[in-house]
């Protein structure tokens, strides 16, 4: 404790970030000339020459720790050309890239971030979400980048997408196909991106004057093709089903399409489905699947760069990115 507080007071001195002084001692490659002075005359005016000491010395290039990429759920497809896009950002200035399969709590923020010092990391760009206290407590301890998700509640730079206005596209062009009873699969409620896309799917029916029954508004506790299709096929093997399902991710999608086939329904002419992400499954499934296109390449090479610019004293810019929708088989004009 006395050790953060000796930090926390080089900080208020200097004008920056308890995570400045840190680099400043552990990484001064990382940061500008003018701050690191700045940092170190503090250091001295306040007599904790030691801090040094205690913390370390700089290290060479070529013992830079990792950049950490923090992602809640290692069997998720969507995150794999996230990470592909961090890497080629992380390669290209000389730093090697860890993946973390973990969500940390506020319960076990401590021992997080303990085991990221373990690792001399020296950056952490999180996909999972995050309390305000624990992403906080997180950027305290190294720089941390949103990315895909993000806590609005923080100042935590992030790259992300317009979730609501992605959904209202997709539900939009539902409606333009001729769906009326349309019907949603989302994701846990806990999640920005869920919240989002489910609120983009609900204003577009208020305001087409659509009704919506609750029975079709379904939300699957984990991003699980089983799950979703256990969960569709009970929807679609009804008396009353809907004719149109936007589904909020890809892996829903598809969890759909197969439903509907077991329900003894043709997709698009029965059942229109959009999904979400456009990761590979989406031209895999038979009909292939319309879908909204996250550009997740290029939201891993814009986080990483975002976290260099941040691991050098700099202010990164929050980013939100465009997104566009992938026409496919599974809807048509009627």
């Amino acid at each position: 404790m006395a050790k953060k507080m000796t930090i926390d007071l080089v900080a208020q001195r200097a004008g920056v970030s308890p995570a400045t002084v840190s680099r400043v001692i552990n990484h001064p490659e990382l940061v500008s000339a003018k701050t690191t002075a700045r940092v170190n005359a503090c250091i001295c005016e306040l007599g904790y020459a030691s801090l040094v000491d205690r913390y370390g010395t700089a290290r060479p290039p070529e013992e830079r720790g990792p950049i950490v990429v923090n992602i809640p759920w290692l069997d998720n497809p969507f995150y794999s050309e996230i990470v592909h896009g961090v890497r080629d950002s992380a390669h290209t200035a000389g730093y090697d890239v860890l993946i973390s399969w973990d969500t940390p709590r506020q319960s076990t923020v401590g021992a997080y971030c303990a085991s990221l010092r373990r690792s001399n990391a020296s950056g952490l760009i999180t996909m999972c979400s995050l309390s305000t206290e624990t992403i906080e407590r997180i950027d305290a301890t190294l720089p941390t980048i949103q990315c895909a998700e993000n806590n609005p509640e923080t100042d935590v730079p992030y790259v992300t997408i317009d979730d609501r206005s992605a959904a209202r596209v997709a539900v939009e062009h539902l409606i333009s196909c001729g769906c009326r009873r349309l019907a949603i699969v989302s994701g846990p409620e806990s999640y920005k991106y869920a919240r989002g896309r489910m609120e983009g799917f609900l204003s577009v029916a208020r305001e087409r004057g659509i009704d919506l029954d609750p029975n079709w508004i379904l939300q699957v506790p984990d991003n699980n093709y089983e799950l979703a299709c256990s969960a569709a096929c009970h929807m679609l093997e009804s008396e009353n089903a809907p004719d149109g399902v936007f589904a909020c991710s890809d892996t829903y999608g598809a969890a759909v399409i197969r439903a509907a086939r077991r329900a003894g329904l043709s997709v698009p002419d029965d059942l229109m489905v959009v999904g979400f992400d456009n990761i590979d499954i989406a031209t895999m499934t038979t009909p292939t699947l319309t879908t909204v296109n996250q550009p997740r390449y290029r939201m891993g090479y814009s986080a990483c760069n975002l976290l260099l610019e941040r691991m050098r004293g700099g202010a990164a810019r929050s980013m939100t990115l465009e997104t566009e929708l992938i026409v496919r088989e599974s809807t048509t004009r009627r």
